[in-house]
């Protein structure tokens, strides 16, 4: 799973910029970039109550660091 892929399964980027509170772009570059750290405990918890995967080390920023 990766970030795109987990912004594709909560609904794309319009949604979850509705979602958030975002533009679109600013999801969009996340595909590109990564989520930002601030919104990820947010998403975190959308995912769960959605039966969404995470990536892996989504909310550890060691782990994230260390598979680059």
């Amino acid at each position: 799973m990766t970030h795109t892929d987990l912004i594709v399964a909560l609904g794309d980027t319009s949604q979850l910029a509705a979602a958030l509170g975002l533009r679109d772009n600013q999801v969009s570059n996340w595909k590109q970039r990564g989520i930002a750290w601030p919104y990820r405990a947010v998403i975190a918890d959308m995912a769960k109550r959605r039966k969404v995967p995470l990536p892996d080390g989504f909310l550890d920023p060691r782990e994230e660091s260390a598979a680059a």
